[in-house]
């Protein structure tokens, strides 16, 4: 399948996709939960397009909206409709779960991603002990004996490497917080309460950055900017927005840890 005869696949709305749900758990049909698949596709998309800033070129479409269907089939098996619990809510997270989880495991280098941001961040330090001020991108691919294209090449894996960790700790926060608090059971917290604290807790985290972290964290994830973009904006060097936003991860990946621990 090509990546437009994926985008081509259309969903076909149910008219009362509960009680076709419900009948599914009853009969086991797969006519019928192909015709869930089907109602529910446009989460496949919505979940992959809500990650398109972090999702690898080299990577076809297909190879992620695949995994997708899989993790919505997986999603509708383990539905559980008499917990209450809203299946959009619930698809979606597990379908941008999956995604994650086949996002790290395709091409990736971590030890040689972390080992070249360090070798980035120290020879930013000795650079700018040296000049006095920052060094542009030409002055540091030059101090580490690489080009240009091959340093921003690798401001870019890291910045991929490092919003797939913070995507992930929002997920593994959600999931956690959701076994630890009984959600599972059926006590009495309700999954769009939990995740509505959740994106209060991350607005507040961001509403508390410095404001130029603030900023960056602004075009990178709510105007869907890359590094270059953000540092035409900001009129600042690309490695320069990588090291402001990197620090503004780290703080609400502290601030998401914190969340976590209150509410478990």
């Amino acid at each position: 399948m090509s990546n437009n005869e994926s985008r081509l696949i259309k969903e076909k709305k149910l008219e009362d996709p509960e009680k076709v749900m419900l009948r599914y758990k009853e009969t086991g049909d797969v006519e019928l939960r192909n015709q869930l698949v089907m109602h529910y596709l446009q989460y496949v998309n919505i979940a992959i397009y809500s990650m398109r800033s972090i999702l690898l070129s080299n990577i076809p479409y297909d190879d992620f909206f695949n995994q997708g269907i899989i993790a919505l089939i997986d999603c509708i098996e383990r539905y559980d409709p008499s917990r209450g619990a809203s299946f959009d809510t619930y698809s979606y997270m597990g379908i941008r779960g999956s995604v994650l989880k086949y996002l790290r495991k395709q091409n990736w280098l971590p030890n040689r991603v972390w080992e070249a941001r360090k070798k980035i961040t120290q020879g930013r330090f000795d650079l700018e002990q040296t000049l006095l001020r920052e060094p542009t991108d030409k002055e540091l691919a030059e101090y580490l004996e690489m080009t240009e294209k091959q340093l921003n090449n690798l401001i870019s894996e890291i910045t991929v490497v490092e919003t797939v960790s913070f995507e992930e700790l929002l997920e593994n926060t959600y999931g956690s917080i959701t076994e630890n608090t009984g959600l599972i059971s059926d006590i009495d917290i309700s999954e769009r309460l939990l995740q509505q604290e959740l994106l209060e807790a991350l607005a507040e985290a961001i509403d508390r950055l410095p404001p130029k972290q603030k900023q960056v964290i602004s075009l990178y994830y709510y105007e869907n900017l890359n590094l270059r973009e953000i540092g035409e904006v900001l009129e600042v060097s690309q490695q320069r927005v990588s090291q402001i936003r990197s620090k503004a991860l780290e703080a609400l990946t502290e601030a998401m840890k914190d969340f976590g621990a209150r509410v478990k």
